[in-house]
């Protein structure tokens, strides 16, 4: 009887946070949002949970990885005292400060400009020209992270270094793959350990036509200035042991919390208030 029970129970649940799903923000109260969340949380598509932590994941690691090597580009400036006239008065300067850039493994391109036109420039910009190598024409400029500096703007992008394999994430119980490549084409994220880390932008491009076709679900999305490839995949064993766990404490949750109503308004019969009792 007290399986049959909860097995309603949890039933009725999904049903009817399924009905309140489909009302409009506007008619929701306190109730609606938490039966809704509760079946996002419990009964939600794997693949849509992997997608929405895959985003989450990547966006915040892409903006630590920029805000870390900002402060180290603000750091080298003020420690070597670069200034436009040393640049180009001082070559000792200039090549310290670029033994100094090279040794910023993330660092693949600086680009310092102010209204007159480029300052200095180091690192290869070719793919973030629209014809290849000009200083003139560079694409997507206002979505290159920059900073202000004498009176100028200081513009640089991440890569990884050369030959070194990509920052890789384990997701455990997951089987979506993912692909995360930089404004510059070069692969900086990714789950897959078997792709080949010189993989290039526009190769993944061509060959990702392919694995829509042959795998229903497959996407393509922008997180900041990341390409991201999304390719879906069947949920491990160790899922389902998740949701079984979720459905568990989803039920003795709802049972605690009615054994303590029940419990409020029940009265033991040796302990009866004094307005109850009998007459004698």
């Amino acid at each position: 009887m007290r399986i049959s029970f909860l097995f309603t129970l949890v039933f009725l649940m999904t049903w009817v946070s399924s009905l309140l799903a489909i009302t409009s923000k506007e008619e929701s109260d306190p109730l609606t949002e938490l039966l809704i969340t509760v079946s996002e949380v419990v009964f939600s598509d794997p693949f849509q949970k992997e997608e929405i932590e895959i985003r989450k994941r990547l966006l915040e690691t892409n903006q630590s990885d920029i805000r870390q090597l900002r402060i180290r580009l603000k750091q080298s400036l003020k420690q070597n005292q670069i200034t436009k006239d040393q640049l180009s008065q001082s070559q000792e300067t200039k090549e310290k400060w670029e033994k100094e850039l090279e040794q910023m493994g993330t660092l693949g391109g600086l680009l310092w400009k102010d209204n007159r036109g480029t300052i200095y420039q180091w690192g290869d910009w070719s793919d973030f020209y629209e014809d290849g190598f000009s200083k003139e024409k560079i694409r997507l400029e206002g979505q290159i992270p920059s900073f202000p500096y004498e009176g100028g703007t200081v513009s640089y992008f991440l890569r990884n270094p050369p030959g070194s394999f990509p920052i890789h994430f384990d997701f455990v119980g997951w089987e979506a793959t993912f692909y995360a490549f930089g404004d510059e084409g070069s692969l900086r994220y990714t789950n897959d350990f078997r792709l080949d880390p010189s993989e290039r932008l526009g190769d993944f491009r061509k060959n990702f036509d392919a694995i829509r076709q042959k795998i229903p679900g497959s996407q393509l999305f922008k997180v900041g200035d990341l390409t991201v490839f999304l390719v879906p995949g069947k949920p491990k064993p160790i899922y389902y042991v998740f949701l079984f766990l979720r459905l568990v404490l989803v039920v003795w949750t709802i049972l605690l919390f009615l054994y303590i109503v029940r419990m409020s308004f029940s009265f033991p019969k040796n302990h009866l208030p004094e307005d109850s009792l009998p007459l004698s």
